[in-house]
């Protein structure tokens, strides 16, 4: 190729091979601090592009099936592909939970909360705070469901649903924001359901926000068994014995909700009809 039809040099292409922290640290490393500032400065400017596409692209998805197939469908699909099955996250988050704590303590497993927060749009306007029993997580906006409240994603006749029948998957309110659907079922009763009373990622102390301007505030408790057992009965649960399981689409008589399945394994959820 003749220089005159180049668009980059050979030392610029070689750039794209490189995320902006590998540039950033190279650049560090080689004494180039303004070089550093700069990836730095890209990758703050460009970091939301692709997480908020696809923010967006799953909340329009749940909303399309809550208005063509009904709120129930809507919250089957949140339950069956956010807290179970290949794409559930609320298993390998609670197991990674456990085993930090095992070997590292309770501090490490809140820097891990942090350390995800970093990479969720949320700074700045995050505090957090520490009591005798907890520490407490203040989000001016969380950056998925808070950012659509905030950016008005709810209001107007396009706006996108929420949840009016209350129940254990809404923490018992009404109007839960169908994004924010995932979160009493994932971060809250499926670790439980799965792994026992104190096994909640975090519990939702807020749990939502109602309106614009609204924080999102989390409690992580230092000995999870501390959590009141006010957040187990509004996810349909309880703090005798073992937890109860959530009763929505499950037969609790089928569910075991210990972690201990007789092999090892994990206690599964029966079949669910169509």
């Amino acid at each position: 190729m003749t220089s005159e039809k180049r668009l980059f040099s050979d030392d610029e292409l070689e750039t794209m091979s490189k995320d902006f922290m590998g540039l950033a640290m190279e650049a560090l490393e080689g004494g180039d601090v303004e070089g550093a500032k700069h990836w730095i400065r890209r990758h703050d400017e460009t970091k939301d592009v692709i997480h908020d596409l696809y923010l967006h692209w799953i909340t329009a998805l749940l909303s399309h099936i809550h208005e063509n197939w009904g709120e129930e469908a809507a919250v089957k699909a949140v339950r069956d592909t956010a807290a179970h099955g290949q794409s559930g996250w609320a298993i390998p988050m609670a197991q990674a939970k456990q085993k930090i704590i095992e070997e590292q303590g309770m501090k490490a497993y809140v820097e891990w909360v942090i350390d995800m927060w970093r990479q969720h749009s949320m700074y700045p306007g995050t505090t957090v705070e520490e009591d005798d029993e907890k520490v407490i997580i203040r989000m001016r906006q969380c950056g998925s469901g808070g950012r659509l409240i905030n950016s008005g994603a709810y209001d107007g006749p396009m706006g996108y649903k929420k949840l009016e029948k209350a129940g254990c998957h809404t923490w018992g309110e009404q109007g839960l924001p169908i994004y924010c659907s995932h979160c009493p079922m994932v971060h809250e009763i499926a670790p439980v359901q799965y792994f026992g009373r104190g096994a909640q990622f975090w519990v939702h102390a807020s749990p939502f926000p109602e309106k614009k301007g609204d924080p999102c505030i989390l409690h992580i408790y230092k000995d999870p068994d501390d959590s009141p057992a006010s957040y187990y009965e509004r996810i349909g649960m309880s703090t005798i014995d073992d937890p109860l399981p959530p009763t929505f689409g499950v037969d609790p008589e089928n569910v075991s909700a210990s972690s201990d399945a007789g092999d090892g394994s994990l206690p599964s959820y029966p079949p669910r009809s169509s």
